[in-house]
């Protein structure tokens, strides 16, 4: 999608923030920014208040809570209608990729968060959503995790949506970081993989896939990628 996302006030169990939300073929999208959580306690699982009481610098205990409502948030969208926020919890493989429990039931999750804006989708197993910031960068950067053929003729807006949609197809692999940016090149009308990206992606069954952009706000790139 490459409609303008609008943001509303919106509220619910112990918050308030300024939220988008929106469908991207199966998945649900949640994001939010401006949040306000006068009682996370009720919204959070026991296990998520003690790990969110443990975090002493305020941004990173912002992203995290913002991350983790809109993992949540979007969660009860496409599985747990009805549910209390609280008994749907946030949890992390030992690779670090998230995924959501609930009464029992586990379903993937993907979360970012870049400059205020906190997101997160579910829908589909083979899933990765990413936020990035339009901003300044060492020429090192075009040079190390691009390809000549991504950067020909792409401006910084789109060298940033490059690397978003790079980080969403490595959250989707299951990957993250730990795999080489050069071992996707999207320059090209549909994904060019080798190395450990291919490898992983054949693992997993060679899952058809689409590659999308979303609008999170002013100043920033947003892409998801999901399962067909």
């Amino acid at each position: 999608m490459d409609g303008r996302t609008v943001f509303a006030a919106a509220g619910g169990e112990g918050f308030s923030a300024a939220a988008a939300r929106f469908r991207a073929g199966p998945c649900s999208v949640v994001l939010l920014r401006d949040l306000s959580a006068a009682s996370p306690a009720a919204f959070l699982a026991g296990s998520e208040q003690a790990a969110f009481g443990a975090l002493k610098i305020p941004k990173r205990k912002a992203e995290w809570l913002g991350g983790r409502l809109a993992a949540k948030l979007a969660g009860a969208d496409a599985f747990f209608q009805g549910v209390p926020l609280r008994e749907i919890e946030v949890r992390r493989e030992l690779t670090g990729s998230p995924f959501l429990v609930c009464r029992g039931e586990r379903r993937h999750v993907s979360i970012s968060h870049s400059a205020g804006t906190c997101g997160a989708a579910a829908g589909t197993d083979f899933l990765g959503l990413d936020i990035e910031e339009v901003a300044p960068r060492h020429p090192g950067w075009y040079r190390d995790y691009f390809t000549p053929a991504e950067r020909e003729g792409r401006d910084e807006a789109a060298m940033t949506g490059l690397w978003a949609a790079k980080e969403a197809l490595f959250k989707a692999l299951g990957l993250g970081l730990s795999c080489d940016t050069l071992d996707a090149d999207l320059s090209g009308p549909g994904p060019v993989l080798k190395g450990r990206a291919l490898a992983r992606w054949e693992e997993l069954g060679r899952p058809p896939f689409a590659l999308e952009r979303f609008d999170p706000g002013p100043g920033l790139q947003g892409r998801l990628v999901w399962g067909r």
